[in-house]
């Protein structure tokens, strides 16, 4: 038994002392670069940055945890491991021995800026696209005010129906994934496809009950609706001046204004947590859509239909979809602060909500108060906007 043990402390010390061993530098090839600043091509004025990320681009922890290692390779040296969902400054992205990894930014204890590899197996990569955002915004802009000047109608779609018990939900769903379930049906060369609540578009022209719209985010155009599915409420101005642009794939979303030279500025961005499809719920629409209303909170049911919980500052976008503060349960309200923090340290990561966009309530509570210009009716749980606001989610 002791000549055992010898041989196997022999083995480790060994071990150890092999990857101590200095190690050749590894061969890297760049297949990315992360810039940690917004793109000179917008233009930044912040108001609100209580909410405000400390990473631009990053990688989150997807497994149980993960080590940050010195090179691009197996085999280098561990310099430190994190936990799940852990957020890691991405500078870039490289390819090394047939594999993918990316380089990242920590900080030691004392504060000292030190530079590592993680494995991309091990992370998933959430990059703010302000760019991105800011293209869809001018497109918005440039289809209302054209269509507008063509002298056509500018309307959206109103089909929500109330569902809180979230019972006989409708899942068909046509080519592009987009569910019936409080949505507009319209046909084309007798195609079946279906237009996402609050919607907007312009009419081309009405024949009887049906009206042919063209809708931004659908290709197909001229649409065969019912026209009943349309709606001046609220009436769209070509010249609006605040929009919410919503980022699926790496949820997070940035918040635009034109000020007063009519240049689009970004006034606030933040991480936030979309849909996925679930007995609940669906995934996020996608699309351009009108805020038509505001709750100043929002009650949500559990699997059993029983009241559960509560969310702050619910702004309507689309169907049952709201964007809102993070949602706790009455339960959890007796220590309300602990699991704000809890669940906010998921935003920015993975989907996960029934169809609504997750903010944290800081953020949402800046929204609210954006939306309504602090115009509101303090009788009344349910508010409107001041001006139009419109919501791009892609």
């Amino acid at each position: 038994m002791k000549r055992r043990k010898l041989i196997s402390l022999g083995i480790m010390v060994f071990g150890i002392a092999f990857l101590s061993q200095p190690l050749l530098a590894v061969t890297k090839t760049l297949k990315a670069k992360y810039e940690n600043v917004v793109p000179m091509s917008v233009r930044v004025n912040i108001m609100n940055n209580e909410a405000e990320p400390e990473f631009l681009n990053y990688v989150f922890i997807k497994s149980v945890d993960a080590p940050v290692r010195e090179d691009a390779s197996v085999n280098s040296r561990e310099i430190v491991r994190f936990p799940f969902n852990t957020k890691i400054k991405v500078l870039e992205k490289v390819e090394a021995g047939g594999n993918e990894w990316y380089k990242v930014e920590l900080k030691d204890s004392k504060g000292t800026r030190v530079e590592g590899y993680i494995s991309a197996l091990l992370v998933n990569l959430r990059r703010f696209r302000f760019e991105e955002m800011n293209n869809r915004v001018n497109k918005l802009e440039n289809f209302l005010t054209s269509e507008a000047a063509k002298g056509k109608e500018l309307v959206s779609v109103n089909t929500y129906v109330p569902n809180p018990a979230n019972q006989n939900m409708n899942r068909a769903k046509d080519k592009y994934g987009v569910s019936a379930d409080q949505n507009a049906r319209a046909s084309y060369n007798g195609e079946t496809l279906y237009i996402p609540d609050r919607s907007l578009m312009s009419v081309d022209s009405v024949k009887g009950n049906e009206a042919y719209v063209n809708t931004l985010s659908i290709q197909e155009r001229p649409l065969k609706v019912n026209k009943s599915v349309l709606t001046k409420h609220p009436a769209i101005n070509p010249n609006f001046r605040k929009v919410i642009a919503i980022d699926l794939a790496n949820e997070n979303q940035g918040i635009f204004q034109k000020n007063a030279e009519g240049k689009w500025e970004l006034i606030s961005y933040t991480l936030n947590k979309t849909g996925m499809e679930s007995t609940l719920g669906f995934e996020t629409p996608t699309g351009y859509f009108i805020v038509p209303t505001l709750k100043y909170e929002m009650g949500y049911r559990d699997e059993q239909n029983k009241a559960a919980g509560m969310a702050k500052y619910a702004i309507r976008f689309s169907g049952g979809g709201y964007i809102h503060g993070t949602p706790i349960n009455f339960e959890e309200d007796v220590n309300r602060d602990f699991f704000l923090r809890e669940k906010d340290g998921t935003l920015g990561t993975i989907e996960g909500t029934r169809k609504c966009i997750r903010n944290m309530e800081s953020h949402i509570k800046f929204l609210f108060d954006w939306v309504t210009n602090g115009k509101v009716n303090r009788k009344s749980n349910f508010q409107s906007p001041d001006e139009n606001v419109m919501v791009i989610v892609f």
